[in-house]
């Protein structure tokens, strides 16, 4: 690898030089934005490409430089070449399979001229492209449909921070897309993953989006993690998002769901659950709802879906939404626990998540208890709770001896006192004779009181324990301020 911050002052001549001698070391080129890369450079590296003297480099980022149009379709016609050379080949020879380029005023004309560069050859060799915050809008996205709908390569593309997309432009790329896929059967057919954060889309967009990624017969081979954070979904959107999450007889296109901030709500989370109840999420795994004004009628929904209708799911984010503890032991009580020994399925309890986050949910005393009755989740986040010295008082005896599931368990931001964090610790150091051994690795305590005695309950909880790492502030000296250790 390449960073381009060495050589003549800001010159990116010595870089390009090892790329026209072909330097076998130089595989991933990197040209950071405090260097000078125009349209004069951006034509060496394209002529090092097309005229195949370089056979190396296999990843160009020289994202934050402004290039003109001209040279950018150059480039794409450049990496069109390389693909037919390839192609030509056998599979023999490779190329460029990632690539960010050009800056936040690229906007549409930079990258309908790159597509127009890269048409010929419906993508080039690339596998993962860098779109984001160019500044982009329904152009760029009918482009990048007509150019990558046909692409057997494209395995990644990030279009996040694009905030012009908006409705319009989703519908460009699935109408570019479905017009342009021809005998693939679905858009973009080895598509894993898709980032579309910050990109101001709506229900109407997401109607486009599952038009686009199913294709017309539910028919995509291969799952999808699918950004969406940041955008104006609503619950409304959440009627498209269950076509593509609850496809029936076929489970989840989608493996990965990231739709924090996107206004969902309670009504959102309901149509999402309800659609799995009908039709199981199989094969989705990672979910975030983060900050989405979900209370505790959106948890009992979720929890309705949890037990046997997201039977692949191991990670669960809920952070910022308002579940109290109500909420969260709802979605506890279906998780398999204490009492039914961690057999999920032959106790109609989900057994397959494994990690939680519960930050600032105001999870109360009772929801903090609720999860440590969990026998099957590895990693928990409590942060910021407002649980205070009561509620470190209150889970203690729950950690005695450590936690035989947990293994990574953040109590940080809850304000505990230090005679509470020194009930904790002590409680964790406490194992009996015959206990099985504890799995816990990592305890955050951060933004708790912390000082001379809990470093003294700290050193004999390391001695019972040595493998835990604790996070904690430290030691607060008097008229001095204490900060994270471990």
């Amino acid at each position: 690898m390449a960073w381009g911050k060495g050589g003549s002052l800001r010159s990116c001549d010595a870089l390009l030089k090892r790329v026209e001698d072909n330097d076998l070391r130089l595989t991933e080129l990197v040209i950071l934005p405090m260097k000078t890369f125009g349209a004069a450079d951006a034509e060496r590296l394209s002529a090092a490409i097309e005229s195949g003297a370089n056979t190396h480099l296999c990843s160009i980022s020289a994202s934050g430089h402004h290039l003109p149009p001209d040279s950018l379709r150059r480039f794409g016609a450049a990496l069109s070449a390389q693909a037919k050379r390839a192609m030509q080949s056998g599979g023999e020879m490779g190329g460029i399979e990632s690539l960010a380029i050009g800056s936040k005023d690229m906007g549409d004309e930079g990258i309908v001229a790159l597509c127009e560069g890269l048409a010929e050859s419906n993508g080039g060799l690339l596998e993962h492209v860098d779109f984001g915050w160019k500044n982009i809008g329904s152009k760029s996205l009918g482009a990048i449909g007509k150019t990558f709908a046909s692409s057997k390569h494209l395995k990644h593309i990030d279009l996040s921070r694009n905030g012009d997309i908006g409705d319009e432009g989703m519908a460009s790329v699935a109408k570019a897309a479905k017009e342009n896929a021809r005998d693939c059967g679905v858009a973009f057919p080895s598509l894993e993953k898709l980032v579309l954060a910050e990109c101001n889309i709506g229900p109407a967009g997401m109607e486009s989006l599952a038009e686009l990624l199913s294709g017309p017969d539910n028919n995509r081979s291969k799952p999808i993690a699918l950004g969406l954070g940041s955008n104006p979904i609503g619950a409304d959107g959440c009627n498209s998002l269950a076509k593509l999450c609850a496809v029936p007889g076929k489970g989840s296109m989608i493996s990965h769901l990231q739709i924090s901030q996107s206004s969902i709500g309670d009504d959102g989370v309901g149509l999402l659950s309800k659609a799995a109840l009908a039709n199981p999420c199989t094969g989705l795994s990672v979910l975030d709802l983060s900050e989405n004004s979900i209370t505790k009628d959106g948890a009992k929904s979720l929890a309705d879906s949890l037990a046997g209708s997201l039977p692949d799911l191991v990670e669960l984010k809920v952070a910022k939404n308002d579940l109290g503890g109500e909420g969260v032991s709802s979605i506890m009580e279906v998780l398999a626990s204490e009492g039914d020994g961690g057999r999920g399925v032959s106790t109609g309890k989900n057994a397959t998540l494994q990690n939680l986050d519960l930050s600032h949910t105001k999870c109360e005393i009772s929801g903090a208890k609720a999860v440590l009755t969990s026998r099957s989740i590895k990693t928990v986040r409590l942060f910021d709770n407002r649980l205070g010295s009561d509620g470190f008082r209150a889970i203690a005896p729950l950690l005695q001896g450590g936690h035989p599931s947990i293994e990574n368990l953040d109590l940080g931001g809850n304000n505990a006192d230090e005679d509470a964090v020194v009930a904790l610790l002590n409680s964790i150091a406490d194992k009996q004779d015959g206990q099985a051994d504890s799995t816990l690795l990592v305890l955050e305590i951060g933004g708790n009181k912390f000082g001379d005695t809990a470093m003294e309950a700290l050193t004999e909880l390391k001695r019972v324990w040595p493998r835990l790492d604790v996070a904690h502030d430290k030691p607060v000296q008097q008229g001095a301020e204490g900060g994270l250790d471990q």
